[in-house]
């Protein structure tokens, strides 16, 4: 079985990153309840929602680039 291309693993693991990064300032964030944080709130879970998209299409993309 071979194995993706570095860079696609490495954008795949930096996108991993981020993900868990902005999920867990969103987690914060929303426990604090701060009505001044309403926009870096909203900021934060479209950019959850991007990165997900992100990897789950990278995913595939790697997914599809092994040979059967």
């Amino acid at each position: 079985m071979s194995r993706p291309a570095p860079d696609l693993s490495q954008q795949l693991a930096m996108l991993r990153i981020l993900y868990g990064a902005c999920a867990a300032a969103l987690d914060a964030f929303q426990a604090a309840d701060n009505a001044l944080d309403e926009q870096l709130v909203r900021d934060l879970q479209a950019m959850v929602e991007r990165t997900h998209g992100e990897i789950e299409r990278l995913t595939a993309t790697i997914a599809n680039s092994r040979p059967d």
